[in-house]
């Protein structure tokens, strides 16, 4: 048997160890890729914590998705992928044929089979077997860590800021802007002509968002309860963001977000943490005719536009650590307690 290294979670919510595993080959309709960079995120840490699926039949996985490589082999099926091709992996599993995936909307795919890393193995490893359509490509002069970074870090923030049409009338609240959607959602934002509000909670998270923007980019801190408060206050007339957009989750910061949104303007939730629901008064949305906005993931397109972006400099890619397998458990324990900002990058 051929074997290969590759870091298993033996159930949801367990642990993280590097075992020796055998070496996938492509089915039909799937492809051999060699693993050159894979994010270690947040998201890939719910998914860990069985917060995308907790089914035991699931487990013992390979998580991972956030992944660029290069093709080593194709199974039967495949034309439009050859040995050598570089490329990003995109996180949802879709059909391809429902009438929101033919319209280029696969994030709404409505016979959504899961994610890359729960319902099949992903790229916590030294290759991955993934379904063609999944694949993308890797533009020339993304390096494979700027495309780990692009398949969801900036991709996603892509996604926010094309859905509510962020451009330089808006003033964008960025909450947990040192994570890795948060840095990127900045600098995105800034790109488009908006002034950003960029909070966090930590002094060196704070100072590492004025490292990394530009002028046009205002940390604020975002601890005490007067934050909502302060955000207004640094709006151009204190009227409040236009764009508030929550990556945490925490429903003190939700909450804050809303009371500090301007009159008219749109508060994005794109976190998944299940069993927490926020909902304001309906008479609150009619009063300053506001909205909550869902954002789900990023398509296919805004994945490869993130990567472009990065390609030709356009916006820095904030990855702060790389590992190698054997230091993929520790960087997701130092996630679990809030000790990290930016991104890690797994080189297997």
């Amino acid at each position: 048997m051929v074997t290969m290294n590759a870091v298993v979670l033996d159930e949801w919510g367990g642990s993280l160890d590097v075992a020796e595993v055998e070496h996938p080959g492509p089915g039909p309709g799937e492809v051999l890729v060699d693993v050159r960079a894979c994010g270690v995120t947040r998201t890939i840490e719910n998914a860990v914590q069985g917060g995308l699926s907790d089914d035991p039949a699931l487990t013992p996985r390979i998580p991972g998705h956030e992944a660029a490589g290069v093709v080593a082999e194709t199974g039967d099926g495949v034309p439009d992928w050859t040995p050598g091709d570089r490329v990003l992996a995109y996180f949802y599993l879709t059909c391809g044929r429902c009438d929101r995936c033919r319209r280029g909307h696969q994030n709404q795919c409505v016979n959504f089979d899961g994610w890359l890393g729960v319902q099949r193995e992903g790229a916590y490893a030294e290759y991955a077997s993934v379904p063609a359509r999944n694949l993308l490509p890797l533009p020339d002069g993304a390096s494979f860590a700027e495309g780990a970074v692009a398949s969801d870090g900036l991709a996603t923030p892509l996604h926010v800021c094309e859905r509510t049409g962020v451009d330089d009338t808006d003033t964008v609240l960025v909450v947990g802007a040192a994570g890795r959607i948060g840095i990127h959602l900045a600098q995105l934002a800034a790109n488009r002509g908006a002034h950003v509000l960029a909070a966090d909670v930590d002094d060196d998270r704070l100072a590492h968002v004025d490292d990394l923007t530009s002028d046009d980019v205002t940390p604020i801190d975002a601890r005490g309860g007067d934050f909502a408060e302060r955000a207004r206050e640094a709006t151009r007339f204190g009227e409040g963001p236009t764009v508030a957009v929550d990556t945490v989750g925490d429903l003190d910061t939700v909450r804050a977000a809303w009371d500090a949104l301007a009159m008219g303007g749109d508060l994005v939730t794109l976190t998944t943490h299940h069993e927490r629901s926020f909902a304001p008064q309906l008479a609150d949305f009619v009063v300053k005719e506001a909205s909550v906005v869902g954002s789900r993931y990023a398509t296919m397109d805004q994945v490869v536009r993130a990567a472009r972006l990065l390609a030709d400099d356009r916006v820095d890619a904030d990855y702060t650590t790389t590992v190698g397998l054997d230091g993929v458990a520790d960087y997701h324990a130092a996630l679990r307690v809030g000790e990290t900002h930016g991104m890690g990058v797994l080189e297997p």
